[in-house]
């Protein structure tokens, strides 16, 4: 009898053990779906607050959103540890001008404070109808952080128009964007700003819309590399705007070419720009000016105008893939 009892007791013993991580583990992933209505960021930020209670850096939460369109009329709030991945262009993140237009709300996607957060595979739309519509501030953002650490954002698509910045980024560090097209935004396509570090854009395809491609401002170690700049919705002033104190600053491997502004057109603009910046093996033609702060040597006017030949080559968008 006794026997009987202990075997029953271990195979019992047995089951918990096999049963609770697998609990446990589909816990860890919540799939949402889209609803009617503009409050779609209830649902979200409930299965980002559930996933991120037992998320660690190595085993991160997933919130899964499946295809179709999410109206919001607040931010959905990232937490440290969490990954937010839609179906790719399927997955439509969906704002009016009103919403997220202030302060406490600054961005659509919004992480403050927060470590080790994803955002991928989404597209963003809004209201927008043309460059006269984007912003000049901090708001309306699509994505935003600041004061946090170690994140990614990518596979993104920016869709035409958006009100303010596609990603925006201050006081943070170890940040990388890549595999984003933009096209386009209604400020800056990605801005690195407030003492910003270790950070990287990379592999990108942005058309610029109303200032510039990137903006660098008051940074540390930021790299721009292997990305396609382009525009000609005569708005905007820069690929790549180069702003206060700098320090190594690396922008190369990029393709700017056929950009047409309002004030201007200039391949890498300069606001103020000092500090260690390095503009080296970046291929330009039709714009101008071509490289206006950085040292380094540049392919600039060149006879071939085919971007689909310089990405073979090593250049732009697509070019890391080869």
């Amino acid at each position: 009898m006794l026997k009987r009892q202990i075997g029953t007791l271990f195979l019992v013993t047995c089951l918990i053990l096999t049963t609770v991580p697998a609990v446990l583990g589909a816990q860890n992933t919540i799939t949402v779906k889209p609803t009617s209505g503009s409050g779609a960021q209830t649902a979200i930020n409930n299965a980002i607050n559930s996933v991120a209670s037992g998320a660690t850096s190595s085993n991160p939460g997933y919130v899964l959103l499946s295809a179709g369109t999410y109206k919001i009329s607040a931010p959905i709030v990232m937490k440290s540890n969490v990954v937010l991945k839609g179906a790719g262009d399927d997955t439509i993140i969906f704002a009016t001008g009103s919403v997220c237009n202030s302060g406490g709300a600054p961005a659509y996607i919004f992480g403050p404070g927060v470590s080790n957060v994803e955002v991928c595979d989404l597209q963003f739309k809004s209201t927008a109808t043309g460059p006269g519509d984007g912003g000049h501030g901090d708001y309306r953002n699509c994505i935003k952080f600041t004061s946090s650490s170690d994140s990614k954002v990518h596979d993104i698509l920016f869709t035409r128009y958006l009100y303010g910045d596609g990603v925006r980024i201050s006081k943070s560090s170890g940040i990388e964007i890549y595999n984003c097209r933009m096209h386009s935004v209604g400020h800056d396509g990605v801005s690195f700003l407030s003492g910003t570090k270790n950070s990287r854009m990379y592999n990108c395809d942005v058309e610029v819309q109303t200032n510039t491609g990137v903006r660098i401002d008051n940074c540390v170690n930021v790299e721009v590399d292997h990305n396609t700049f382009s525009g000609s919705t005569g708005s905007g002033w820069c690929c790549v705007e180069l702003e206060n104190s700098l320090t190594n600053a690396n922008v190369h491997h990029n393709i700017m070419h056929d950009f047409k502004g309002s004030s201007s057109s200039a391949g890498i603009g300069n606001i103020h720009a000092s500090g260690s910046i390095s503009v080296h093996d970046n291929v330009m033609w039709n714009v101008s000016p071509y490289v206006a702060v950085g040292s380094g040597s540049n392919i600039l006017g060149p006879s071939d105008h085919s971007v689909k030949n310089w990405v073979a080559k090593g250049y732009g968008y697509g070019s890391l893939n080869n």
